[in-house]
Order: C-alpha cells, then sequence, then structure tokens
C-alpha cells in the first residue's frame, strides 16, 4: 500500500513537472514572439523615419535647384543687358566722334573731343555695368521676375504630405510655382534702417549685430506655395470637381472661412471667385505631422491658382444653434390625469398605480428624460415611462430594450 501510495505520489509530481516545463515552454514562446513584434515595430518606425527623411532632403534638393536655375536664368539675363547697354553706349560715342570729326572745328576741339569721348567710354561702362548688377542683386524688374513654366504635378508636397492636385492635362496648360515668404510684422519695417534719438555710434554697431544674429534665426511663419494655371478651357467646372473631390471623406477636406469654421460648399460656383479647402493633418508616431492643411483655390477667366498654406489653429464645426422653442413640458401630474389606454394599462383612472420617479436622467433622441416606474397597488410592477424635457412621453419596451413614443391625447 505504501508503495503504491508513494508511486502515485511520482506519477503526481511527474505531471507537475510535465505542466510546468510546458508552461515554462510557452512562456517563452510568448516571450520570443513579443521580441519580435517589438523588433518588427522598430524596424517599421525607423523605416517610417528613414522614409520621411529622404522626402525631406529630396524635396530641399529640388528647391535648390530650382533656386539655382533661376539665379542662372537672371545672371544670364542681366549679363545680357548689360551687353547691350555697352553696345549702345559705343554706338553713341562712335557717331558722336564721326560728327566732331565731319565739322569745320579747329583740330585742337577735335582731338580734345576724342579724347574726352575715349575717357567717358569706359566711365560710363562700368557706371553702367554697376548699376546693371545693383539692379540683379537687390531683385531685378519684369525681367527678373520671368517665371519659368514647371510639368504640370500631378501631387502637392505641403510638409511632407503629399496631397493630389488639380487634375490637369493639356499642352496649352501653363502652370507656375512661386513661393509666398511670410510678410514680416509692421514693428520690424517701421524700426528697420532707422536710429533712435540719442542712439550711438556703438550703439548702432550693437543693433547690427543683434540684427545679424536675428537674421540667422529660422524666419516666423509658414512659406506658402503658389500653383498658377493659364490657358484652361473650363476652371470654373474643373474647381468644382476638384472641390467636391477633396471634400469626399477619403480625402478629408472641409469647406472653411477665413476662421476655418466649417461652412456649406458654395450653391453655384461663378465665372470668379475663391473657395478655401482645409483639414486637420494627423500626428505621426516620429512627432511630425500635425496642424491644418490649407487649400485656396481661386480661378477668373481661362486661369486659377492653388496656394497651399498651413494656417494657425484647428478646423472645427460651428456652434450649434439655440434650440427652438419646445412643446409645454409634461409633469407627474400630466402622467397621473393620462387615462391608462395611453399607457397601455387597464383601468379608468391612474389613481388605482403608483408613479415612483427615479434618481437621474438619461438622454433620449437628444433630449434630456426622467425615468417613471409605474406600480400597482399590490405591488406589481406595470411598465417604465420616460418624460423627456421637450414634453414627449415614451415608454420603455423591456423585451426588446427599446423605447417607443406615446401620444399624450
Amino acid at each position: 500500500m505504501k508503495q503504491d501510495k508513494a508511486e502515485k505520489i511520482i506519477q503526481k509530481a511527474e505531471k507537475k513537472a510535465a505542466k510546468a516545463a510546458k508552461q515554462v515552454e510557452l512562456a517563452g514562446k510568448k516571450a520570443e514572439a513579443a521580441k519580435q513584434r517589438q523588433m518588427a515595430q522598430a524596424e517599421k518606425r525607423a523605416a517610417k523615419a528613414a522614409d520621411a527623411a529622404t522626402k525631406k532632403a529630396a524635396a530641399k534638393t529640388k528647391k535648390a535647384e530650382a533656386i539655382a536655375k533661376k539665379a542662372q536664368a537672371a545672371a544670364k539675363r542681366a549679363e545680357e543687358k548689360k551687353l547691350k547697354a555697352l553696345a549702345k553706349v559705343a554706338e553713341k560715342a562712335v557717331k558722336t566722334g564721326e560728327a566732331v570729326d565731319g565739322g569745320e572745328a579747329a583740330p585742337e576741339k577735335k582731338k580734345g573731343k576724342k579724347k574726352l569721348l575715349l575717357l567717358l567710354i569706359p566711365v560710363l561702362a562700368a557706371v553702367i555695368g554697376g548699376a546693371v548688377w545693383f539692379f540683379f542683386l537687390r531683385g531685378g524688374g519684369e525681367e527678373a521676375e520671368t517665371q519659368e513654366p514647371i510639368p504640370i504635378p500631378m501631387e502637392y508636397l505641403l510638409n511632407e504630405t503629399p496631397i493630389t492636385a488639380l487634375p490637369v492635362t493639356g499642352e496649352e496648360v501653363l502652370v507656375y510655382q512661386e513661393e509666398i515668404p511670410p510678410e514680416p510684422p509692421a514693428e520690424e519695417l517701421e524700426d528697420a534702417g532707422e536710429k533712435k534719438d540719442g542712439e550711438t555710434e556703438e550703439d548702432g554697431e550693437n543693433s547690427e549685430e543683434a540684427e545679424d544674429a536675428a537674421e540667422t534665426e529660422e524666419a516666423p511663419g509658414f512659406t506658402r506655395i503658389l500653383y498658377r494655371y493659364e490657358g484652361l478651357q473650363n476652371p470654373v467646372s474643373l474647381i468644382s470637381a476638384y472641390a467636391a473631390l477633396m471634400t469626399t471623406e477619403d480625402a478629408g477636406f472641409s469647406v472653411v472661412d477665413e476662421t476655418l469654421l466649417r461652412i456649406d460648399p458654395p450653391a453655384e460656383y461663378g465665372e470668379r471667385g475663391s473657395v478655401q479647402l482645409a483639414r486637420n493633418a494627423p500626428t505621426a508616431e516620429d512627432g511630425t505631422g500635425g496642424g491644418v492643411q490649407s487649400l485656396l483655390l481661386s480661378w477668373e477667366g481661362t486661369g486659377c491658382s492653388v496656394t497651399l498654406d498651413m494656417p494657425e489653429g484647428r478646423v472645427r464645426d460651428p456652434k450649434p444653434e439655440a434650440p427652438a422653442p419646445s412643446a409645454p413640458s409634461r409633469g407627474l401630474s400630466d402622467l397621473e390625469a393620462i387615462h391608462p389606454s395611453k399607457l397601455g394599462l387597464p383601468g379608468e383612472t391612474m389613481e388605482s398605480y403608483r408613479l415612483i420617479p427615479q434618481e437621474g436622467s438619461v438622454r433620449i433622441a437628444g433630449s434630456v428624460c426622467m425615468r417613471v416606474n409605474v406600480y400597482s397597488k399590490n405591488g406589481q410592477h406595470a411598465g417604465s415611462y420616460f418624460l423627456s424635457s421637450d414634453g414627449k412621453l415614451y415608454q420603455l419596451d423591456e423585451a426588446a430594450n427599446a423605447v417607443v413614443e406615446l401620444s399624450w391625447e
């Protein structure tokens, strides 16, 4: 007997050991699976961050190339203008010299005029050349502002986020892109270049150093991006269809006013006008993104424009309108005076029932309601009803776990 008991104890211990080993094995598998999931998530985050960095670097490279190309074109135009100016001055000098030679003036005067012309030519060339380069450095006029069209974009890039562009095709359509830097505050414009009363030269030097340090800091605000389209056949229909596409649930944009308040889309698009679309951008796991993405659509004649911006604030719904005056509220006294048949109860009067209101409230169809339990005189539960703040009466259908509206009349 003792031997059998010992064997049973041993078998039981072996089973426990086997069960424990199984649990250890299972725990090891779970730990390994958790480790693999963590590694996969880490790799995914790293890949996403690398992808974002690559896109950002590509965008900066593209922007730098465009600026360099624009600068080269401007320099070329300035050089051509400089050569033309020099040629005109030289031609004028030659003509003036011929007129002097052909006259009857004294030889001394002719030689003096020729020497004067020879001296004036390089001086005028230097002055004109300096003026041309000063004109170029200051930004130039119409020639310096001449833009080259870009390929029709299929997507816009706003803060590293791709956005579907206007669906435009055709060789006759020209697209131009430019950046609109944020305007400096009015106070900075008034103070720029002016020395305050009583300011010494040393103070001026210190202020210049402070201005240089301020220039190295990143300018506040967001640099908007403008896409201008020319040569369109029907920009009104194009803008209308694009606005409808971007305000779908998948795109997530809404028609907003200047305060980013959601408004109804235009009932009709005229021959000229503008409409603003905006959405709240989600924030990524690495902290990038967020803010508001805005598209300002403007159109007139055969052209239109799309301005990409990130204004401050949030896209939001308007405040709900004040509810219309509700029907006169009804209380327990009205429920006590109602005919029992209106509540689905037998009898001729409610005097044979007890009405007991419950603490708290519930909301039905947007209205706050008070629950009232009705009992017969022998204590049997006869039904549950709800009195709403807007004067409506509901009955609880316990079988369907739903409420049914009843009529007072």
